[in-house]
């Protein structure tokens, strides 16, 4: 028995319109701190399209009754662009993308002028409040001119959890970022993860996740040959872009403009001393420097990489024995790594054949 799949389609407001199995085939991508991408066609003359206008809702839901694996909610996203193609052999296709909900953290800027502490310049704060602070007052009611902000945020349905003022301790900067690319940034530094569900109709809760979005499975989840649920695995490490100086320039002109130097954790004198420069202008502090710096070569820190498809065996069913942000455990040769499920692409073909593969990094 092969997993069911469903396309739930909704209005911009949050209202059920169709369910949809007669879809031509379907492609979903979903990728930890990121914007995903759901993709499937249609009969030209099917009924649904007429309900897959702009920003309407389509959910993926997924059950895998052989594995034990109910109904639930496998993607999330926003319709935003649709094709209707005409072919040379006279046939018609129709074609709809849509990005994850996370697409509308991308909708606003951290509209505050440089500086404004709190707002657009954090010192000495939780990774996860500064997060929880650039979404509620970018994305929600909060963001007003009153605040300061130069206009009124967009309200595209996002609230924001409780603050437990966890993750790692920053100082950092982002006047006139686009806020989901500051979140990303973030992340990669603030030992945690982001995400944004469900939380009622045409409406959204940002949360965090310290440590990872998923659970710490590695003691009891692991991919290896040896145990026939891993195939075709390949480890790289890349460091061609790798760079373990950074000199960083912050105000000021010519001499007397402020710089700092920061080395990565990779950083050898000898074997491995690769500069690269920071435009940090919008820093006022040796801290705000700093901390520029360490976010850039942590981008450009060399990392191993795992990347294998899974054949799924009665101990590791997706989203029943691991999930999406989870850590679990790869082995490959002689070595075995702790790695993060980064990314999963579930695909299904017209004739109703499922394939899956993952993304994983090493943490």
């Amino acid at each position: 028995m092969t997993p069911s799949y469903q396309l739930r389609v909704s209005s911009s407001t949050g209202t059920l319109q169709a369910v949809v199995t007669d879809y031509t085939y379907l492609t979903y991508t979903r990728r930890v701190n990121e914007v995903g991408i759901l993709q499937f066609g249609l009969s030209p003359s099917h009924p649904a399209i007429a309900y897959l206008t702009d920003k309407a809702e389509v959910e993926v839901w997924r059950r895998d009754a052989r594995n034990g694996v109910d109904w639930h909610r496998d993607y999330d996203g926003l319709v935003r662009t649709t094709e209707l193609a005409h072919l040379d052999d006279g046939r018609e296709t129709f074609t709809c993308w849509c990005p994850s909900v996370h697409t509308m953290l991308g909708w606003a800027i951290v509209a505050y002028p440089a500086n404004t502490a709190n707002r657009s310049t954090f010192s000495a704060a939780k990774a996860e409040t500064i997060m929880k602070t650039l979404v509620t007052r970018n994305l929600t009611s909060s963001g007003t001119t009153g605040d300061g902000r130069v206009r009124t945020a967009p309200q595209p349905g996002i609230t924001v959890e409780a603050d437990g003022g966890t993750g790692n301790t920053l100082t950092y900067a982002c006047a006139w970022a686009n806020v989901l690319e500051a979140l990303q940034d973030i992340a990669r530094i603030g030992g945690g993860d982001f995400d944004l569900v469900q939380s009622g109709a045409a409406a959204w809760q940002f949360t965090w996740h310290a440590g990872q979005l998923g659970t710490d499975r590695s003691a009891s989840v692991t991919f290896s040959l040896a145990h026939g649920n891993m195939a075709s695995p390949v480890y790289t490490l890349a460091r061609s872009e790798e760079r373990t100086v950074a000199i960083v320039g912050g105000q000021g002109e010519e001499a007397a403009r402020a710089t700092a130097v920061r080395t990565g954790t990779n950083y050898h004198v000898t074997t491995n001393n690769i500069e690269t420069f920071v435009q940090a202008s919008d820093r006022d502090s040796t801290a705000g420097l700093q901390a520029a710096g360490d976010a850039r070569l942590d981008e450009l820190r060399a990392r191993p990489a795992f990347r294998f498809s899974i054949i799924e065996t009665p101990a590791t069913v997706y989203n029943r024995d691991f999930y999406l942000g989870d850590l679990v455990t790869a082995r490959y040769r002689d070595a075995a790594y702790t790695v993060k499920v980064k990314g999963v692409t579930v695909s299904l073909a017209a004739d109703g054949t499922e394939s899956k593969a993952f993304e994983a990094e090493t943490v």
